[in-house]
């Protein structure tokens, strides 16, 4: 059978409204000859569409097997598809999250899905195409939270809300995660100010804050923009979330090596004359790769809380990250040089 319209809608809430409903299904009591003569018949609406199983109901419409069209042209043409199809279903509730859909498209690597009601009753297809798209559209829509935008709708009225809104709603849209990245700030400059002996003994160490924070905020924005899209597209969930959290603290480090390294030669270079360059630049590496980790690591772990607390993980996380790893960063780098340079002190 096929229908003769597409039900597919983006930025979906339930599994329904992106099911396809072309697709070809036989009751249990069919012939193979007849049933293929129905793949033969069968004429999509949209020339890219692909059919991949027949889908086999009871007389009332009850998913009750499947069977690929490769197993459906080996089979003798005089036998029912009852006595070859598949029982062991997998398929997707309509009222399903299309999220939930997608990790389990992606987990049992099939190209689609039999989608049915409370009642057994097939109702259409899920097909990888549609999910790519809205998971897609999802991703992006995180994405652009992540900036501070944390209106409902961003799919729908991320132009009007940007360009086109009253100056109050656009101030209400992204002032509150501004204070928090303004708070952030403050207490950064009260690490600064808590070791301002050491400053003014080694005036170089300002040199190199700019340094820490912008590298901080560079692997944070780029660990939680990773790990947001990698949510949103079902990559990551809670099967796999620890191996996630334990690799991208290894790339920290080993960003951190490489940057840190190239950080401290040119700290060493820059002061060569003075007598702490070999000091200021171990405080340089130690702080650069110290960032790295820590900015990796609570880009992925502060998002996850977020979600398992039940907020948006996108619109929370950076100004938390940007504190989390400005205070972290400033409390190594400066606590560090007071004990390599303590004598300067």
């Amino acid at each position: 059978m096929g229908a003769a319209e597409r039900t597919t809608e983006f930025h979906a809430d339930r599994v329904f409204e992106i099911t396809d409903d072309e697709y070809v299904a036989v009751t249990q009591e069919t012939f193979v000859g007849p049933a293929i003569e129905e793949f033969r018949h069968f004429e999509p609406i949209d020339d890219e569409t692909t059919v991949y199983y027949l889908y086999v109901t009871d007389n009332s419409g009850r998913l009750v097997g499947v069977m690929s069209l490769r197993e459906l042209l080996n089979a003798p043409e005089d036998d029912v598809v009852e006595e070859h199809m598949h029982t062991d279903l997998v398929t997707i509730d309509a009222d399903a999250d299309p999220e939930y859909a997608a990790d389990e498209m992606a987990d049992r690597d099939f190209p689609a899905l039999p989608v049915i009601d409370t009642d057994d009753v097939l109702i259409g297809v899920l097909r990888t195409d549609d999910m790519l798209e809205v998971v897609e559209e999802e991703a992006t829509e995180d994405i652009m939270k992540s900036a501070g935008f944390s209106f409902a709708d961003v799919e729908s009225s991320r132009s009007s809300a940007i360009l086109e809104s009253s100056i109050p709603k656009i101030l209400r849209l992204r002032l509150p995660w501004l204070i928090v990245a303004l708070a952030g700030g403050l207490m950064a400059g009260g690490v600064i100010e808590q070791f301002e002996d050491t400053l003014e003994a080694v005036v170089a160490l300002a040199f190199f804050v700019p340094v820490i924070m912008d590298m901080g905020g560079n692997v944070g924005t780029q660990a939680s923009t990773i790990f947001v899209r990698g949510l949103a597209l079902g990559h990551i969930d809670d099967r796999n979330a620890m191996r996630h959290f334990a690799r991208e603290g290894l790339i920290g480090l080993l960003i951190g090596l490489i940057i840190g390294g190239i950080g401290a030669g040119a700290a060493y270079l820059w002061q060569i004359d003075e007598p702490y360059a070999l000091e200021l630049a171990t405080v340089v590496f130690v702080g650069l790769v110290t960032v790295c980790v820590v900015a990796s690591v609570v880009g992925y772990v502060i998002p996850w809380i977020m979600n398992k607390l039940g907020f948006d993980p996108a619109a929370a996380s950076d100004p938390l990250i940007t504190t989390v790893k400005d205070i972290t960063a400033l409390l190594i780098y400066f606590g560090l040089a007071a004990v390599l340079l303590s004598e300067l002190i």
